[in-house]
């Protein structure tokens, strides 16, 4: 059975079209971005962007430290970016919708918060989610947690964990 991927989660028309910039962008056809094809392509966007501001780029897409941006990483960094948009236009249009007062908020991020240390950590998330019979695998995992750790430190705030919550209402 092929392992699944973060690009084989998407919609099936989201993955098409992410599959197919992808190979546009990978000029060489090896199944990577380098660092010279990844300026390539944000040239065209950018074309005043330096080499400097093109690798921190790479550096923050590249999961496995290898230099390049595979499909895989390709995926995960244009899912981060749309789960934004999603969440910038979702709070617009909650703006009518009644609200969870501070104190439900904070009580529910307390329950999550099993150390109270003020973050939910990777460890606790999954553990509440096997409480509540959540099953998921590593990458579907980590396809949630691109959605609800919006600034990527890897654990999820008080902040992000409201604007969460206060989507669903």
């Amino acid at each position: 059975m092929p392992r699944r991927t973060m690009c084989s989660y998407l919609p099936s028309q989201d993955r098409a079209r992410l599959e197919q910039a992808f190979r546009r962008l990978d000029r060489n056809g090896d199944g990577t971005l380098t660092v010279r094809e990844f300026k390539i392509a944000c040239s065209q966007v950018n074309p005043n962007i330096s080499d400097h501001e093109v690798r921190n780029l790479v550096v923050e897409m590249d999961i496995d430290g290898n230099g390049m941006i595979d499909l895989e990483e390709f995926c995960l960094c244009m899912a981060r970016h749309v789960a934004a948009s999603r969440q910038r236009a979702q709070q617009q249009q909650s703006a009518n919708k009644p609200a969870l007062t501070s104190k439900q908020l904070r009580d529910a991020f307390n329950y999550f918060d099993k150390d109270k240390s003020g973050t939910i950590s990777q460890t606790e998330l999954r553990q509440v989610m096997q409480t509540l019979g959540v099953k998921c695998n590593d990458t579907e995992f980590k396809a949630m947690l691109v959605n609800i750790d919006t600034n990527g430190d890897g654990v999820i705030d008080f902040d992000e964990f409201s604007k969460l919550l206060t989507s669903f209402m």
